[in-house]
């Protein structure tokens, strides 16, 4: 096959942090270009997936509103508002368009990634070319019509996704995989509970912090800080230091080591999760996961093998001192030991959730819609 891949108009693919869109579309076009298959990846200036069957499309220079601001434009200046920042993507998209009609006898599918998914949905009827797009983030009811007035053809990462929307177009789900080798197992952890991700209201670190404190036992947290008031009144107040440690956004060979070192990994997000990265990142590791049962997270973690669901602090305290419990000698928690836990949960990930897994569905899929 001859694919397009659209990867980012923001953000450098591969990212040069957390961004878990232009990490997918970078296995998207290594792994699809590793089984023969022939790739156009679109992505920023800066972007760089090495391979013979890759011929990557520069498409502006990166950063922009939805972006991390590392990239390209310095986006943090004060002089720049958020309409500009908007337009700035916006100008982006246009070069992709045009790129994309200048190249259209070079591929015969496109694989739409973009956060600003819409303005491409047209455009393939304009290319007689069928278009799918990898529903990374949930939907809304204006983009759902727009989806369903030209039947546009649908991945979804998970199949709690399709709950709101079970009329539209779905081609498969593909979960999210992750690489085993990077995200190596480890058996021994130190004496703290994690969270990495986003810091804002709907993933709610807030309260995997408070439950460490009522546990009693250390905690590190970091991430991206997506809503700055948010850190500031719900996170920063604990930070000690000492019992709970911030450890802000970090490079990914260091984020492996941390999640080794956990005991678990505590997921207590509130919105409907399309999928959970960090779960399966984690898990890779070793590291089981307690988390709130929103979204796709029971389609990742299964109760009393990989981790726990809970649905508040209260339990996640109550599993955490299972966990704690469980990590003395000869003790268990839910009749599993920790070296029974952590060689669970990287089965798990080995099963059903690596890279080699999720290109071989997405050409499952790509083959489907051709009729190859």
């Amino acid at each position: 096959m001859k694919i397009a891949i659209l990867g980012s108009v923001v953000t450098q693919v591969p990212p040069m942090g957390q961004a878990a869109i232009e990490w997918m579309a970078y296995h998207q076009a290594l792994g699809l270009a590793k089984l023969g298959h022939k790739v156009l990846l679109f992505a920023p200036e800066g972007s760089k997936v090495e391979h013979e069957n890759i011929t990557l499309v520069n498409v502006g220079k990166g950063g922009s509103l939805s972006g991390i601001g590392k990239e390209g434009v310095d986006l943090q200046s004060k002089r720049l508002g958020t309409s500009y920042k908007m337009r700035l993507e916006i100008t982006n998209l246009g070069f992709l368009i045009g790129e994309l009609l200048d190249r259209d006898n070079q591929f015969d599918i496109l694989v739409n990634n973009l956060r600003g998914e819409a303005v491409v949905v047209p455009v393939a009827q304009l290319l007689r070319k069928p278009l799918v797009h990898v529903m990374h983030l949930p939907l809304f009811d204006e983009l759902s019509s727009l989806f369903k007035r030209y039947n546009t053809h649908l991945i979804s990462i998970s199949d709690a996704q399709r709950k709101a929307f079970p009329d539209l177009n779905y081609a498969g789900t593909v979960y999210n995989g992750v690489d085993p080798n990077f995200f190596t197992y480890n058996e021994k952890p130190e004496d703290y509970y994690l969270y990495l991700g986003s810091i804002g209201a709907n993933k709610n670190p807030k309260d995997a912090v408070l439950a460490c404190k009522k546990a009693g036992v250390k905690m590190m947290i970091g991430g991206r800080i997506k809503d700055k008031d948010y850190y500031d009144k719900e996170i920063a107040p604990h930070i000690d230091d000492k019992n709970i440690k911030w450890v802000g956004e970090m490079h990914p060979a260091d984020v492996v080591k941390l999640y080794q070192g956990a005991r678990a990994f505590l997921f207590p997000t509130l919105w409907e999760e399309p999928f959970g990265l960090v779960m399966i990142e984690a898990m890779s590791c070793g590291t089981p996961v307690i988390a709130y049962p929103n979204g796709a997270v029971p389609e990742v973690v299964e109760e009393g093998f990989n981790g726990f669901l809970v649905k508040n602090v209260g339990e996640m305290v109550g599993k955490i001192k299972e966990m704690e419990q469980c990590s003395l000698p000869d003790r268990q928690a839910g009749n599993v030991t920790m070296l029974q836990w952590r060689r669970n949960t990287r089965k798990s990930v080995e099963e059903k959730f690596t890279i080699e897994k999720m290109v071989a569905k997405y050409e499952e899929v790509l083959k489907k819609i051709l009729r190859y």
